[in-house]
């Protein structure tokens, strides 16, 4: 499962410390217990989009495993039975409390097999299966339906077994409108036309087991687009129209397949590989077994595809059919065994695809996120079984952490034998559950390693190393001694490390030579020959360890490693630093990379580093850079010049707006960028491009960021209106945002604008739901927080609940930060006027003293 599209993979909290991952009450969870093994599923349904219904039957094929059975319990929410079938004959039932009990007619003993059937109905489900249709605000939204049940939401549209540690085959048979295509697992048995009911039935069958949150049905009037990896049929499904956005999204699958085959060493399992999109999607995809569930958000034009490529969503889903489909975790706290894999093998295809730098650039955006979560949100352990709702945990720890584990082993160990364990632990446990310790064992198998340390420190302890790293050179012994400092507090849950690292020493003409350690101490010195003094020293030169680092380097250092390291990883670092040098030879450097470095994350960075440097010679280098490329780079410029307030920025912002940028993204981002230059020809511009169609409407929702930007009152109705139900979703996420911030600078509008936003809470759509609770912190009202609790108490979503808490509890901090600054005011003003007094006392008694007068005791 993929995080929302255009969420940077995560929310990361907004808060400026760290809080505890859970409450001290939230208990432990353990894996479920079971009493049957349900080796096969048949669900039998038929859709009403009238009604929004659905009438079915759910047969489950069980086998006793301990002890003898009475009574067995299906999970279920919200479902109505009709009659409950043991091998044919009506048996008693009740449902209440989430669980349906049959009551068995005689005692089932143990390896006793029997067929379960269960007739239900559901109306308008609240989670598990969705609806989509046409409405007063959306009257062109297709007619759809479409279900998500990780991570136990598939009890909301069947009764099951609805945990992860029990693998079934499956089969669906569904009956839907005939101009309606359904798809679902595995093969497609038969199709059974009835022209005259106006109906079809589509029946598809999942051989290989899997777990029941991987059941998929995706309905409407979708068109197929058919390809092949040699005999495997790869199938794109999308609404008429989308044919070439499809082929564009969805394009590099039977490479990616035939590239995850040879790295991982087994073969696709499944009958075929599907990818649906589908509309108002709550994820950006979920990997159901052989029929992935895209967002439609993913699919775009040519214009779009200069920036964006929907390859790393669709590289991460299709991963998910080995790490989490054929091997899957046992219960959720070991859930990084689905996710942070995922996300490793995503990173994978971008090294197959596109290169070692962009490689390292992927790993660095995810070492980003972790570490914005771990500083400013919560620390956990991978490895956690501590939680309110599985969703919870499936956060940056999960992904990006669990992601840059895997790469920090790979580096250990080696490709090959890293590749070579992989594929004893897919292949030892194809069609199973797993845990953390099973992966362990199969690199240890496969190895002849201890990894009893690597695991204890990166999986079930938290944090990372803070290193702090110094270089000297010995003339008469010619020795560079390095340095290397652990600084993280170390405690019971946070450990002293164990790493290996490289070192690079640098001579003036680039050359290098190149050094292992091991780190093992809080602190740590290694030493080596050198004939001469390095021109840089580089620490963990490729950038492949999870960490912090501190490394002072002087300016002629930083600027050798910016023009001749191999890596571009390494070059960006430099050009970051940098930054923070200023001076006449680090513009010309950073110009000189923001120009001609072959790589845009290095022109990119350069970029950030002269708009901190924030010169006029800085922001000429910038203007000298309007035209760099690729588009991401020249992104980078936008948001660099942002940070002058000088009309020459300005005007280099307006000359590309005017100029109308190849790039949807760069256009927006020179709409946000001027706005935060405070030109006053701001305001006139983003009004300007709200009537801008773009991908995503990123131009529209970057104009109304500009509009929050610039504080100015007249932004406030347009927010308000394009906040309406019925306006583009973007759009009003976007706006529902600026009201938040606008609202927090005009307190005489703060008010209805509190009114307008917490009569949201229950907008039909979800991902306004999700955008309302920042909006809120940023208004900053404690007035907002009954309808944080509301919407924390009604929603069934585990991310939304938890965003709630938080905004909630950040407005309380907030509130209480605000009342402990008044009262601290209010002692000082207490203690400037007993000051006064005392003065004027004082002043009284010298005075007196100076005429020799007699002064009182009070005096």
């Amino acid at each position: 499962m993929a995080a929302e599209l255009g969420d940077a993979h995560a929310f990361c909290s907004r808060y400026g410390g760290r809080r505890a991952f859970q409450p001290a009450y939230v208990e432990p969870k353990w894996s479920r217990d079971r009493a049957v093994q349900v080796s096969h599923i048949q669900l039998r349904l038929a859709l009403d989009f009238k009604t929004q219904s659905l009438a079915a039957t759910a047969t489950h094929t069980i086998e006793v495993l301990a002890e003898e059975l009475s009574w067995i319990e299906f999970d279920q929410v919200d479902l109505s039975f009709s009659e409950v079938r043991i091998d044919g004959s009506a048996v008693p039932f009740e449902s209440r409390d989430g669980k349906l009990r049959v009551i068995l007619a005689r005692p089932l003993a143990v390896g006793a097999r029997a067929e379960i059937a269960i007739d239900y109905c559901t109306t308008r489900p609240r989670r598990g299966l969705y609806f989509v249709a046409p409405d007063e605000g959306y009257p062109d939204k297709p007619r759809e339906a479409w279900t998500q049940g990780e991570d136990e939401d598939s009890r909301f549209w069947f009764p099951c077994y609805d945990y992860p540690n029990n693998k079934a085959s499956s089969e669906v048979i569904v009956t839907v409108p005939r101009d309606f295509f359904a798809l679902s697992n595995g093969a497609l048995v038969e199709i059974t036309d009835d022209p005259t009911a106006g109906l079809k039935t589509y029946h598809w069958r999942q051989e290989l087991p899997h777990s029941a949150y991987l059941i998929m049905l995706a309905v409407g009037e979708f068109v197929e687009i058919a390809e092949r990896h040699g005999q495997l049929p790869v199938l794109y499904y999308v609404h008429p129209g989308r044919e070439a956005d499809a082929r564009g999204a969805f394009g590099n699958t039977p490479r990616m397949i035939d590239f995850f085959e040879r790295r991982i060493g087994v073969p696709y399992p499944y009958a075929k590989y599907a990818q649906v999109a589908v509309s108002d999607f709550i994820f950006g995809g979920m990997e159901n077994i052989s029929a992935t569930t895209q967002t439609a958000d993913t699919l775009h034009d040519a214009r779009a595809h200069l920036d964006f490529s929907s390859d790393p969503l669709v590289a991460h889903e299709l991963a998910h059919q080995w790490w989490g489909d054929l091997v899957t975790c046992r219960d959720w706290a070991h859930a990084w065994l689905n996710e942070g894999f995922a996300t490793y093998f995503e990173a994978l295809w971008c090294e197959e695809d596109l290169g070692p730098d962009e490689f390292a650039w992927n790993l660095k955006q995810d070492r980003e996120s972790y570490l914005a979560e771990d500083s400013n949100h919560y620390r956990r352990p991978i490895v956690c079984n501590r939680y309110q709702a599985p969703i919870e945990l499936f956060d940056r720890h999960l992904y990006e952490k669990g992601s840059l584990v895997l790469h920090m082993l790979r580096r250990l160990l080696g490709d090959r034998l890293f590749f070579k364990a992989l594929q004893l632990y897919a292949v030892r446990h194809r069609a199973q559950n797993v845990i953390t310790q099973d992966l362990q064992k199969a690199f240890e198998d496969a190895t002849g390693r201890n990894l009893d340390y690597f695991f204890d420190q990166w999986v079930y302890k938290e944090g990372h190393p803070e290193l702090e790293v110094s270089s000297h050179y010995d003339d008469k012994t010619k020795l560079v001694t390095i340095t290397v400092k652990q600084n993280q507090r170390v405690t019971e849950k946070t450990p002293l490390f164990r790493l290996r690292a490289t070192v690079a020493l640098m001579d003036g003409e680039g050359g290098e030579i190149r050094h292992q350690i091991e780190i093992a101490a809080s602190e740590q010195s290694f030493s080596f020959l050198c004939p001469a003094a390095p021109k840089a020293v580089r620490f963990d030169p490729a950038a492949d360890l999870l960490k912090t680092l501190h490394h002072k380097r002087g300016r002629e250092a930083l600027e050798l490693i910016l023009s001749k390291a191999p890596e571009a990883i390494g070059r960006a670092e430099a050009a970051t630093e940098l930054g923070n040098e200023g001076g006449p030879a680090a513009i010309a450097a950073l110009r000189h990379a923001l120009l001609n470095d072959p790589f845009w994350g290095v022109r990119a960075a350069a970029a950030a580093a002269l708009a901190r440097i924030r010169t006029p010679e800085a922001l000429a280098a910038l203007r000298d850079g309007v035209a760099v490329t690729p588009p991401k780079a020249r992104r980078a410029v936008m948001r660099a010049l942002g940070a002058f307030r000088a009309p020459e920025a300005a005007d280099a912002l307006l000359q590309l707006l005017h100029d109308k940028d190849d790039s949807y993204f760069v256009e927006a981002e020179a709409v946000l960028a001027l706005a935060k230059t405070r030109d006053p020809r701001a305001f006139d511009i983003a009004r300007q491009a709200l009537e801008r169609d773009s991908y995503l409407d990123v131009i529209r929702a970057h104009a109304l960021s500009a509009m929050a930007e610039l504080r100015d009152p007249r932004a406030i109705e347009i927010a308000k209106e394009r906040s309406a139900y019925g306006r583009p979703v973007r759009e009003r996420l976007a706006a529902i945002g600026a009201l938040g911030q606008l609202g927090r600078a005009h307190e005489g509008r703060r008010e209805e604008i509190l009114e307008l936003l917490t009569g949201l809470v229950d907008d039909r759509a979800f991902s306004v739901q999700m955008r309302l609770p920042g909006a809120l912190e940023d208004l900053g009202d404690p007035r907002a927080l009954p309808a944080l609790y509301r919407l924390a108490e009604r929603t069934l979503d585990g991310r939304l609940r938890r965003r709630a808490e938080e905004s909630a509890a950040g407005l309380r901090d907030s509130r209480a930060a605000a009342e402990e600054t008044q009262r601290l005011r209010d002692e000082l003003d207490r203690l400037r006027t007993e000051g006064r007094k005392l003065l004027e006392r004082l002043e009284k008694v010298e005075s007196l003293s100076k005429k020799g007068e007699p002064t009182t005791p009070s005096e």
